[in-house]
């Protein structure tokens, strides 16, 4: 196995290598010792890769993977400067809304009273209601942490640095806790892709809950072994729970686990042991997410409870590369646009059950499977799965089928045991799915003016048709790129249409002029809440 462990350790240097360019060019002229770093860098890792294809003894590789390691820190650091420094901006709704939560907080406001509409409009997240979310919809204790470092730091951006110390405890721990000859891929996969690195740059919530979540995971199915939690799994347990008051998407990841602990411990103990068990772990948990919230919950509670939860209930306009992707992109429009988020819950409930049924063989995935049901969501981007991906590594390297093998199975028969069975579960997602698809859109579009790349536009005039069986409230946006950005003014035309009527609509643009360039396809677009519902017209392209 040498040649794999060089292997590795070779691709860990490359990673570090490919993208380093754009970090020493940024500084040379305007911080030229910070670019002299990174050549030191390049030093070291040539001579790593030297190291990686002629060193004979795993011992040695193990030495210079640590090394490598090292390097990929420094590098990081240097990369980190311009954000944590305020000197590049954060670009990205996320990181603003973020940022000014922290500062906020930092100076004694609370974030789940507060809204920020000065960011971009064409940032932040678009409601089929026409609303645009400038408001904090996150746990608090992202937040919480980055404020301490804002009052301690008041010149950086302490939300930054905060994602980027999250980054590299992530890295670090996967890989001391990885078998030595697979380290390298958490200097590869964690620093040397740079997908977290730029997601670390814009202070992405999910980044801070990274190495909280890698902690739950971390040898998940030893928790609870003979019957106690001890300190291990009492520390998992409250880290889980701090995962869960940064993000949303640690609340996933506690279904998978609660699910799959009780389906392990109820092999070696009885129902009411298991029960107690995961009461323990469950409360430990619970009790980090409420300590860190009951500043809001006691001084705001229904402000912190529509935050927290805002992600889940809010009914965003589509965007992301999931299947709704067919609707948005594809198809042009659908009048059940509801049934996707149906879709969601069904496909999770689908996974539950057959992550119970057949944990011996699905065990080593729950890193993955959790985030599979955003496959079917409105709301879809990848970000989702590329943000998580670290979790497959802590799976990789502190799991195997053999932690499995002795799961408990539900005494079922056959038929329920066999794969069509399994695949039923799934149908109910899968008709949601297709009923969501097949859904023809409810407007039906007559443009009355001319629209042509290159000519300011100061107003469009459309006639739009129900053709459903529901009124409808049409919010309308031009929209130039993936997603629904920036709904336009109705000058007129009614704000809700009867099922069946027709109406003249006169939309005005978010400034005063609208121009398209020669390269830009344009749709119109119209989205409605209660129902939800889009539907589109190409203008161009």
């Amino acid at each position: 196995m040498l040649w794999l462990h060089r292997g590795l350790s070779l691709a860990a240097v490359m990673g570090l290598i490919v993208g380093t360019r754009a970090v020493w060019t940024s500084h040379v002229l305007t911080r030229p010792w910070l670019a002299f770093v990174l050549t030191g860098a390049y030093l070291a890792m040539l001579g790593a890769a030297i190291g990686a294809l002629t060193l004979s003894r795993h011992r040695a590789l193990a030495r210079l993977d640590v090394a490598v390691l090292g390097v990929a820190v420094v590098v990081k650091a240097v990369t980190a400067w311009d954000g944590i420094s305020g000197a590049k901006k954060l670009i990205v709704d996320e990181g603003m809304l973020m940022d000014a939560a922290t500062r906020g907080l930092a100076a004694g406001r609370n974030p789940y009273t507060s809204a920020w509409p000065e960011i971009d409009p064409a940032l932040p997240t678009q409601l089929l209601d026409g609303r645009t979310v400038f408001d904090f919809g996150y746990p608090p204790l992202g937040v919480e942490l980055g404020a301490v470092v804002q009052r301690l730091f008041p010149a950086l951006t302490g939300i930054v640095l905060v994602a980027w110390l999250a980054v590299l405890a992530t890295a670090l721990l996967i890989f001391f806790v990885a078998p030595v000859a697979l380290r390298p891929i958490a200097t590869l996969g964690v620093l040397g892709l740079g997908t977290l690195t730029t997601y670390a740059d814009n202070a992405y919530p999910s980044v801070i809950a990274l190495p909280f979540l890698c902690v739950a995971l971390w040898a998940w199915p030893s928790i609870g072994r003979g019957g106690r939690l001890g300190w291990t799994g009492l520390g998992r347990a409250a880290a889980l729970g701090a995962a869960c008051a940064i993000h949303q998407l640690g609340w996933f990841l506690a279904l998978f686990l609660v699910t799959g602990l009780a389906m392990l411990r109820l092999r070696d103990s009885s129902l009411g042991a298991t029960v107690l068990l995961l009461l323990r772990y469950g409360t430990t948990a619970l009790a980090v997410f409420v300590l860190s919230s009951l500043p809001f919950l006691v001084t705001s509670p229904h402000a912190w409870l529509t935050g927290v939860f805002e992600p889940l209930q809010q009914h965003a306009v589509p965007h992301g590369q999931g299947l709704a992707g067919i609707t948005h992109y594809l198809v042009g429009g659908s009048g059940a646009l509801g049934l996707y988020g149906r879709a969601t819950i069904a496909l999770l409930v689908a996974l539950l059950i057959v992550f119970a049924l057949h944990l011996r063989t699905l065990g080593p995935a729950i890193a993955v499977l959790p985030w599979t049901i955003f496959m079917v969501s409105t709301r879809s981007q990848d970000g989702y799965w590329l943000l998580t991906m670290p979790l497959w590594l802590v799976a990789l390297v502190t799991t195997s089928r053999a932690d499995f093998a002795e799961a408990y199975r539900i005494p079922l028969p056959a038929l329920l045991r066999s794969r069509a069975a399994t695949a039923a579960l799934f149908l109910p997602a899968l008709a949601c799915l297709v009923v969501a698809v097949v859904t023809p859109q409810p407007l039906t579009f007559r443009v009355a003016t001319p629209v042509v790349a290159g000519k300011p536009i100061s107003e469009v005039t459309v006639e739009v048709t129900n053709r459903s069986g529901d009124p409808v409230s049409p919010h309308f946006t031009v929209a130039t790129g993936v997603t629904i950005a920036n709904f336009w003014t109705v000058r007129q035309g009614p704000g809700t249409l009867p099922a069946g009527a027709t109406a003249t609509y006169v939309l005005l643009p978010p400034a005063k002029t609208f121009r398209l360039s020669p390269a830009q396809p344009a749709t119109l677009r119209a989205v409605s809440d209660a129902p939800q519902t889009l539907s589109s017209i190409r203008l161009t392209g």
